[in-house]
């Protein structure tokens, strides 16, 4: 049934009944007495708003059961496009590039030419390759299902990126920063701050990191500060965003938060969340 149809007829439902009973005692005054008339228009008006309303009900939660599946869905596919991303971004660009340097060694040895800095070329790029994979597999085991601590859950997690990584990491995180925020805030901060870890690591050049997670007042902060190689911010501003910050940006809006980046080349970079906090859970569902 059609919203606005549900609408007119509650509205209506009610009023017409009245008055057909009205119409209808009053054809048959000599059956039915006003006392017992009010009380059967009552008794009927009653039964039947009940039924109407218990079939609403019905249908508003299977509506919310269809809802939550198809957001449910939704989640999957984004996690996967999420993955398939940052594989490509690493992990196929990687062999696609160790592929490059196998032709190389070939093409040396076959000139009796020393293969040894394209060698090391490749090593550089399996460790590399081989802590991407790591750090994908410990992604996808540190998705909290029922749960999440989010100050413990952020500790662990850049305890493992400085031992992976090593670079060296500055965390201040508030106790009760995942106050009031409901689970689907809470993984999505966690990812957003994964994300932007990742990305100093694979692009910054950065040999150190600042994370705080505070609240104040109302509103969260997240600041994700590195000393690495910065963002020419104003060519950025002018041509638009790459697709890795777009999508960052995207993940950042469905939560309701803002993010700003403040960096110029060789001066690092520094990454701003900030989003609005009630006294109730900010997205449950």
């Amino acid at each position: 049934m059609d919203i606005r149809k549900m609408k007119w007829i509650s509205a209506l439902i009610a009023a017409i009944f009245i008055g057909a009973f009205e119409f209808i005692r009053h054809q048959f005054l000599h059956v039915i007495s006003m006392e017992w008339g009010n009380v059967l228009v009552a008794v009927v008006t009653g039964v039947l708003v009940f039924l109407y309303f218990h079939g609403i009900s019905a249908m508003i939660e299977n509506l919310y059961g269809k809802l939550q599946k198809e957001k449910e869905e939704t989640a999957v596919l984004q996690e996967r496009y999420r993955i398939a991303r940052e594989i490509h971004d690493s992990v196929a660009q990687a062999l696609f590039f160790m592929n490059i340097k196998m032709v190389e060694i070939e093409t040396a040895l076959r000139q009796r030419q020393e293969p040894w800095v394209a060698i090391g070329e490749v090593k550089e790029a399996i460790r590399m390759t081989d802590t991407d994979i790591r750090q994908h597999i410990f992604v996808l085991q540190k998705v909290p299902q029922e749960k999440i601590n989010l100050p413990e859950v952020v500790r662990q997690y850049i305890a493992d990126f400085q031992k992976d990584s090593g670079i060296k990491v500055d965390l201040s995180v508030a106790e009760n920063v995942g106050d009031s925020l409901s689970l689907q805030v809470k993984n999505k901060l966690f990812r957003i701050l994964q994300e932007l870890l990742q990305n100093i690591r694979k692009h910054a050049g950065a040999r150190h990191v600042n994370v705080s997670l505070q609240r104040e007042d109302c509103q969260l902060f997240m600041i994700v500060g590195d000393d690495g190689q910065g963002l020419p911010i104003d060519i950025i501003k002018k041509q638009g965003l790459s697709f890795g910050l777009k999508l960052l940006e995207d993940d950042v809006r469905d939560i309701g938060g803002r993010l700003k980046l403040e960096s110029s080349p060789g001066q690092g970079t520094t990454a701003t969340i900030r989003l609005d906090v009630k006294g109730k859970k900010l997205y449950e569902h």
